[in-house]
């Protein structure tokens, strides 16, 4: 089943999260049950802003990812894949993201990677697909989900805001690792989306 995050899901996922942990409950609370949503585009803009986004502060990303915008118009696989890595580089982006992100042009254009047919897939099926491609693990997978698809069960275990929020809400001695924070999860399901979002409300 495809859960979407609207407007109701919300309403019954902050309700589900309430009655199943006391800790998210405090955090609804303490927020009046308010949300920042984590929002990007969906396909190719989406998963490059993503890539981009990885390991970097939020400020950092936004603005590299805005200079690569200005030397592609429009902001295509075909259009992204002819760009020189030089005006790439020029744009802040390291040689390795340019690897990873000429690889997903590359399977857009080769037919490797149809976004619509993504759109239609179950979240596992999503992960799977996009985990097939260097560069592309599971947090940025999971993102995706969440940002791109407004999937209301994505869950970014490995996300490091995630984890040491999760340290601090169950007062833990070590980050958990994982497979502890899927496992501290589980009761989530299936509004992990959610609970993410709330998570790293608490983390900025």
């Amino acid at each position: 089943m495809i859960r979407i995050l609207d407007k109701e899901t919300l309403t019954n996922g902050i309700k589900h999260l309430k009655e199943a942990d006391e800790d998210l409950l405090l955090i609804l609370e303490q927020n009046n049950d308010s949300l920042n949503l984590f929002q990007r585009q969906k396909g190719f803009v989406g998963l490059i802003n993503l890539i981009i986004e990885q390991q970097l502060s939020v400020a950092s990303a936004k603005a590299i990812f805005g200079r690569v915008q200005q030397n592609i118009t429009p902001f295509n696989a075909h259009n992204f894949y002819k760009l020189s890595e030089n005006k790439l580089r020029n744009a802040g982006l390291s040689k390795q993201k340019i690897e990873y992100c000429k690889g997903i042009a590359r399977a857009v254009i080769n037919k490797d990677l149809n976004f619509n047919y993504l759109n239609t897939l179950p979240d596992e099926k999503v992960v799977k697909c996009l985990t097939r491609f260097k560069g592309v693990g599971d947090w940025t997978a999971n993102c995706y989900l969440l940002a791109c698809l407004s999937r209301a069960d994505a869950w970014p275990s490995t996300d490091l805001g995630i984890q040491v929020s999760i340290q601090r809400l169950k007062k833990l001695r070590m980050k958990p690792n994982k497979l502890t924070t899927e496992k501290i999860a589980d009761p989530w399901k299936p509004f992990r989306s959610i609970a993410a979002l709330l998570l790293w409300s608490t983390y900025d």
